[in-house]
């Protein structure tokens, strides 16, 4: 019997600032700045992180919603200034995550996409939790983060 494929949830958001691409990902070339827009009532968090970004560096991140509290580590794997970024999973609960940034020339302003791609480990539990739990934190994280960022950098001007 073939294996099956465990599913991939995919996330994205895509919003507009009203800022050059070079500003935008100034901001986000400095861990500090997004963790202290995005939110404080979102389920995951960032616990710790480098002080800029550069290919290899490490982020540890942490679920917590009931039932679920779990922390994973993440790797910058793609460093492509001032167009994009990728964090894959180093260690922690998913078989598979990749958080991408890409920051695109829009008009007078920048698209920023954020996309997050994630699988849990197999499970009845974890498949469960994942759509009742963990799918819609990660939306929360996506969304909220990247409106926050946004609101933050247009409020710069």
């Amino acid at each position: 019997m073939a294996a099956r494929n465990k599913p991939l949830t995919v996330i994205e958001e895509r919003v507009h600032i009203d800022r050059s691409p070079l500003d935008v990902f100034a901001f986000l070339d400095r861990p500090r700045n997004v963790q202290r827009v995005t939110p404080k009532t979102i389920a995951v968090s960032l616990g710790s992180h480098p002080e800029d970004l550069r290919l290899g560096t490490i982020f540890a991140y942490r679920l917590k919603r009931w039932p679920v509290d779990f922390a994973w580590d993440v790797v910058v794997s793609e460093y492509e200034p001032p167009l994009s970024f990728t964090n894959v999973k180093a260690r922690g609960f998913f078989p598979r995550w990749a958080h991408r940034h890409a920051i695109l020339p829009d008009g007078s302003g920048t698209e920023l996409v954020v996309s997050l791609e994630y699988e849990v480990p197999s499970g009845l539990y974890n498949a469960v939790t994942n759509n009742y739990v963990i799918e819609s934190a990660m939306k929360e994280l996506v969304q909220e983060q990247s409106r926050a960022i946004a609101q933050t950098l247009e409020q710069q001007r």
